[in-house]
């Protein structure tokens, strides 16, 4: 029972940590992407996004230049991974 006790007393900040509140909004994620993504030839627009793990994960598109990806945008400090992107 003491073990079990030190295991949960060791987890619990790493559970409590993942589910904190993110510094970045969902709007101000959605802004990033879209500013990311327009170009010359066209407006992206964000199509769905989901929030875990620390992170959103956002799908776009923009139907100017036939372009459409899947970008990570931390919900701490705002900082981009483009996850996958083609262009037809």
């Amino acid at each position: 029972m003491k073990r079990l006790s030190l295991l949960v007393l060791f987890l619990s900040p790493l559970l409590f940590g993942c589910m904190q509140e993110p510094q970045i909004t969902e709007s101000e994620a959605i802004a990033i992407i879209e500013e990311l993504n327009t170009n010359s030839f066209g407006t992206a627009e964000v199509i769905s996004i989901e929030y875990s793990w620390g992170r959103y994960e956002l799908e776009w598109e923009n139907e100017g230049n036939c372009e459409w990806g899947i970008d990570h945008v931390d919900g701490d400090d705002g900082s981009v991974k483009m996850k996958q992107a083609s262009i037809c």
